[in-house]
């Protein structure tokens, strides 16, 4: 199983939801453990050191989770408390991704150092050191970050919490039931990934706004996977986990990509300035760092190709029988669940 798989699996809630429990009952059930679960990794993220990435990402994938419980609940949460929420939440992602991209790099730098040719090892280490030096320089300023939007995300969600203990209290039947509510958006979500058609020659951009959705769509199975079966989550879950693995590794690679050609061609145009030889990368000549780069750069191509390429295979099999088919069957069965067989008679004792 991949880190990935593994940090979310042990970040699944539990919660004893039925299909006919009213929904207004339900939304506290399944909001306040991922509440609780966002509190508790925010205030890890803050005392976690710069050597500890997996702090970070767990903290991205807690507000992900958290923000598409309240999108998916919206019709509970009134808009002037769930807005704010959403803001609080996205600035708290947003404010963790340049690390979380700075410690991918980190990681793929590690293991390429353990692989690379002799010719290109110096230039290669640079480049770690070079990444290593902005995580460690943005930690600090991270931290002071996260500690400021603590009160504010705690508010928010604190007042969805009390907006919905007074729903409870007053009108616990006017919302419907949960399964009316789970079955529409779940085939909603699987609709919107499963109508892409990838192909090899799919864009960046495609491929991106295909990981987005099957993001949402995964999350929300998470949220309700009481209502999925008791073995979603190991029959149908690790299908779509597999595919996000792969769309994931695509898009870090692509991403890694990008920013080395950009680094090349500042390098390129500032190697001729009186300060560059007071640089780091001044104690190589060009040739020695154009080669360098343009083999980092291979690597990650490389990545890209080959995690696209298990994307493309994963994908007949997920979009039919694996995951897509066998998913819109347990909707179907509980949008209209079967009456109860009828009981047979005792027959009367002689």
């Amino acid at each position: 199983m991949s880190p990935r798989a593994k940090s979310l699996k042990s970040a699944r809630t539990a919660c004893e939801a039925a299909p006919g429990q009213p929904l207004v009952l339900a939304a506290k059930e399944l909001l306040q453990p991922r509440f609780e679960r966002l509190t508790t990794v925010l205030t890890e993220a803050i005392a976690a050191p710069a050597e500890e990435p997996e702090a970070i990402h767990r903290l991205r994938v807690a507000t992900r989770r958290s923000a598409t419980a309240v999108e998916t609940l919206a019709s509970v949460i009134p808009t002037d408390l769930r807005q704010p929420l959403l803001r609080q939440l996205k600035k708290l992602r947003r404010a963790c991704g340049p690390a979380r991209d700075l410690d991918i790099q980190q990681e793929f730098y590690e293991h390429l150092l353990a692989e690379v040719e002799t010719r290109d090892l110096a230039v290669v280490d640079l480049l770690y050191e070079r990444v290593t030096i902005a995580r460690d320089k943005l930690h600090p300023e991270l931290q002071l970050s996260l500690e400021r939007r603590r009160k504010k995300l705690q508010r928010a969600m604190d007042d969805v919490i009390a907006h919905l203990e007074i729903l409870r209290e007053r009108s616990p039947d006017t919302f419907g039931s949960l399964s009316e509510t789970a079955c529409p958006l779940l085939s909603r979500a699987l609709t919107r990934v499963c109508e892409q058609t990838p192909a090899q020659d799919s864009s960046p951009d495609v491929l991106h706004n295909l990981r987005i959705a099957g993001k949402k769509l995964r999350y929300a199975c998470e949220l309700f996977e009481p209502l999925l079966g008791a073995d979603f989550a190991d029959t149908l879950a690790p299908h779509l986990i597999a595919l996000q693995d792969e769309l994931g590794i695509y898009h870090d690679a692509e991403v890694a990509r990008q920013d080395l050609a950009r680094l090349r061609l500042k390098w390129k145009r500032k190697r001729h300035r009186d300060n560059w030889d007071q640089k780091p990368q001044g104690l190589f000549s060009w040739k020695e760092l154009a080669a360098g780069l343009k083999y980092v750069t291979r690597v990650h191509s490389e990545r890209a190709a080959q995690a696209r390429e298990r994307f493309l295979m994963l994908w007949p099999s997920f979009s039919t029988t694996a995951f897509r088919q066998p998913l819109e069957k347990r909707l179907q069965r509980l949008a209209h669940p079967s009456p109860p067989s009828p009981t047979a008679p005792r027959a009367r004792a002689r």
